[in-house]
């Protein structure tokens, strides 16, 4: 049988360094398309966040303010509408106090850090007894008891702080509230102008900043405008933008966050 001598070779340098090119190629590639994925998987994330956020502040704060100056079916006096002083409590039957926290509660705002605030009332009865954090009035301070009117007024307060991570929060206090409680992240500024209605036939006339307001009882409608932010930042690099709010108020950015205004008008079914 013949004796063959076989000769055992490697890889030259330059099949080598193909290989080494090609795989590099190769692995940039598939690093590419998961970070591409993982970005836009967390970018529809955080914007399906942000939206899902201005949902629930608009819905919120409409909830709340179009029961503004709600006066039941005894038709109790609501001396005023909007909070525009201090906050007094009144002495349910059972003795309790009707709010719990006064201190809680400011004159509304223009144009603070993160905007406007706002501050409403309306009376409490068996159908409507809830305040902002949907805490309950008690029966004992409720139209109907024997309690003086004034126990039944609910109050709720709505204004923009950071919190301890540095995010911005809606929140609101109510006349049950102890503290103050969040309702949504990542709302960065409120802006509310006021449906003026000049000439009585129930329909505003103008929009008007809370400073301008000439007749408080003439107010029938609410416009509101919010500025969402995605909670983390999403961009590559940073980008400057500017969102108009009102007609007086246009904010300005320069970072990777997502951001988008809502709007919405509310009208004041119970002003007569």
């Amino acid at each position: 049988m013949p004796n063959y001598k076989i000769n055992q070779t490697g890889l030259s340098l330059i099949e080598l360094l193909v290989a080494i090119v090609v795989g590099l190629f190769i692995t940039i590639g598939i690093t590419s398309v998961y970070v591409g994925n993982k970005r836009s998987n967390m970018t529809s994330s955080e914007l399906s966040i942000l939206q899902d956020n201005g949902r629930v502040v608009l819905q919120t704060l409409t909830d709340v303010i179009q029961h503004t100056a709600y006066t039941s079916t005894s038709v109790a006096p609501v001396n005023d509408m909007f909070i525009r002083s201090a906050v007094p409590t009144s002495m349910c039957s059972d003795g309790a106090d009707s709010v719990v926290n006064t201190a809680l509660f400011k004159p509304m705002e223009n144009n603070t850090s993160y905007g406007d605030t706002i501050g409403i009332a309306h009376m409490g009865d068996d159908q409507l007894n809830t305040d902002c954090a949907a805490n309950v009035l008690p029966v004992t301070c409720r139209l109907g008891s024997d309690a003086a009117a004034a126990a039944s007024r609910i109050y709720n307060y709505f204004l923009v702080q950071k919190n301890t991570e540095g995010v911005p929060v809606l929140m609101c206090a109510g006349s049950r509230s102890a503290t103050l409680q969040a309702i949504a992240e990542g709302v960065e500024n409120l802006q509310f102008t006021y449906g003026e209605d000049m000439n009585s036939d129930g329909v505003a006339d103008r929009y008007i900043n809370s400073d301008e307001v000439t007749n408080w009882f003439a107010v029938v409608s609410v416009n509101v405008s919010v500025l969402v932010r995605s909670l983390s930042p999403v961009a590559v690099s940073r980008v400057a933008q500017s969102y108009k709010l009102s007609d007086d108020t246009t904010i300005s950015t320069n970072d990777r966050y997502l951001r988008a205004v809502f709007t919405t008008t509310v009208r004041l079914r119970n002003v007569r």
